[in-house]
């Protein structure tokens, strides 16, 4: 009798894996036949039952059957949580290249990509709002995925809801994307929509440390520095820098920057031009060392133009000979800015103007060519 009772709670056992895997196929013969209800119930039955809650084909099927009610039913928060869970049951029970893997990723591709898909559609209708919730379901999905939390957050941006944007700009951060045009959109809302300037520092600061090379966000500092009444905080720590490395040319173009915005422009004259001899090929040096001089010329052009008649007849001529002679002097810095980056709109438009006032017309028009097939260029671009 024992080894009858044996062999009755042996059969009894296979028959209940039995069913339990019988119950994982008659779940896929009710997704097949759109019987959702049916298969929800039959499959969550296996998912809970020991013989078959391990089986990555049981998580798959189950994950399957949600996102296949998602996809006929339309849009429901916990289809979407249910079917994430399941997958994700998947790949915490396999390894990658195991066949289970490989069509659970498929499926958590195709449910991302339709709601990324979704968000892009909204977006480019200017629904912005519709593409923000795209991208947040697409995140219910992958939540460290950076393209929809990146393109939530410019969405937000663009409907002006700067909490939302934020919320996504400084997970980006902690998903350690690195991205200097993210950094500036956290640093201009904290500054100016959220008028916090020592979290807009804050921010700068981190900039500072991922893009050292990056003068955007030396200039930022400053700024925001002078802003907040710092100045001599400014100053004395770009001159601390200098004393340690003397020979660092992006320091000098710093402190020439501060003195820019401090309008004492001698000293920024002298700043730009020590960083230039530094390094010949700094262009925002060559570049700014330029405009002092095109300015201080600007500046003696206008007064002229201004002149009466009389006035000018007698103080005229001197003040345009001076203003050619700062045009003579900004020329081979805005020459050589164009050698460092020959596409550079600025420097190109302002050269034209400077061999315009110098009267070398071929040159100006050389430069006015040239410009033309930039916008030409940059216009195709965008078509």
């Amino acid at each position: 009798m024992k080894k009858l009772a044996l062999f009755f709670a042996f059969f009894l056992v296979i028959g209940q894996a039995f069913a339990q895997n019988s119950n994982v196929r008659k779940a896929e013969n009710a997704l097949e036949n759109g019987e959702f209800q049916e298969a929800i119930e039959l499959i969550n039955e296996a998912s809970e039952h020991e013989k078959t809650m391990d089986d990555p084909k049981t998580w798959y099927v189950r994950g399957t059957i949600y996102q296949a009610k998602l996809n006929k039913e339309g849009y429901d928060e916990n289809l979407v949580k249910e079917a994430t869970k399941s997958y994700n049951k998947v790949f915490d029970m396999v390894s990658e290249g195991d066949k289970y893997f490989t069509l659970t990723d498929l499926k958590v591709q195709e449910l991302w990509g339709g709601f990324i898909n979704e968000g892009s559609n909204a977006y480019s209708a200017q629904n912005f709002e519709g593409a923000v919730d795209a991208f947040k379901r697409a995140l219910l999905v992958l939540p460290e995925d950076t393209t929809a939390t990146l393109y939530a957050g410019i969405s937000a941006q663009q409907m002006k809801d700067n909490k939302t944007a934020l919320k996504y700009y400084y997970r980006l951060l902690d998903l350690d994307y690195k991205s200097a045009e993210i950094y500036g959109s956290i640093i201009s809302i904290e500054r100016y929509a959220n008028e916090d300037i020592e979290k807009a520092l804050e921010v700068t600061r981190m900039a500072k440390e991922v893009f050292p090379e990056n003068d955007q966000f030396q200039k930022q500092e400053i700024n925001l520095l002078i802003e907040s009444g710092q100045v001599d905080i400014a100053k004395d720590r770009i001159n601390d820098a200098i004393e340690k490395e003397p020979n660092n040319a992006n320091l000098y173009f710093n402190l020439g920057y501060l003195y820019e915005q401090l309008e004492q422009p001698e000293k920024a004259e002298a700043a730009y031009l020590k960083a230039i001899e530094i390094n010949p090929d700094y262009l925002d040096a060559n570049y700014n060392y330029a405009v002092y001089y095109y300015n201080k010329a600007a500046d003696l052009l206008a007064e002229a133009r201004d002149m009466d008649l009389q006035t000018y007849k007698k103080e005229g001529k001197k003040l345009e000979n001076k203003a050619k002679e700062y045009l003579k002097k900004s020329k081979p810095y805005f020459e050589k800015a164009l050698e460092i980056s020959p596409k550079e709109l600025a420097v190109i438009e302002t050269l034209q103007t400077v061999y315009t006032q110098l009267g070398e017309n071929a040159k100006a028009e050389e430069m006015m060519d040239k410009a033309d097939a930039i916008k030409a260029e940059n216009s195709e671009g965008q078509n």
